[in-house]
């Protein structure tokens, strides 16, 4: 029974996922430091009080063991930094992680050109970012 309630619930992710593949724009990625980054949002206009999803994945690119924190921010159209979120991660060699948040924007969110990154690093590596847009109308 639990086999096929894991099946069953694979089979729905992978669903959802080439759904929301579809529909989400082309990702931003960046490698460096032994960490692979891709990032995107859904949707890419959105009005205020609203809420953008993001999508990322985080990726070993060495072949050891890698520790690394991510961080994701954004820079509203004011200027205003956000702090969304961050998790800490352990991923093997060639392991890839999603990651992913919900951003809801307050009623009053200033229009304009929104910037969400995401950034990974840690004490063996160097720092890497990716950074995808949004709208606010």
């Amino acid at each position: 029974m639990i086999v096929y309630v894991r099946k069953s619930v694979m089979a729905f992710a992978c669903l959802l996922a080439s759904v929301t593949l579809i529909s989400v724009p082309a990702p931003v990625s960046a490698q460096s430091g032994g960490v692979g980054l891709t990032i995107s949002v859904n949707p890419t206009d959105v009005a205020p009080g609203g809420t953008v999803g993001v999508f990322s994945f985080v990726t070993n690119n060495t072949g050891a063991k890698l520790r690394t924190t991510v961080t994701i921010t954004s820079q509203t159209a004011c200027g205003i930094q956000n702090n969304i979120g961050y998790n800490r991660l352990a991923l093997n060699p060639g392991q890839t992680v999603q990651v992913t948040v919900s951003y809801p924007l307050a009623p009053n969110a200033c229009s304009g050109l929104y910037a969400v990154t995401i950034s990974a690093g840690s004490k063996t590596s160097t720092s890497s970012s990716a950074t995808a847009y949004f709208t606010v109308k």
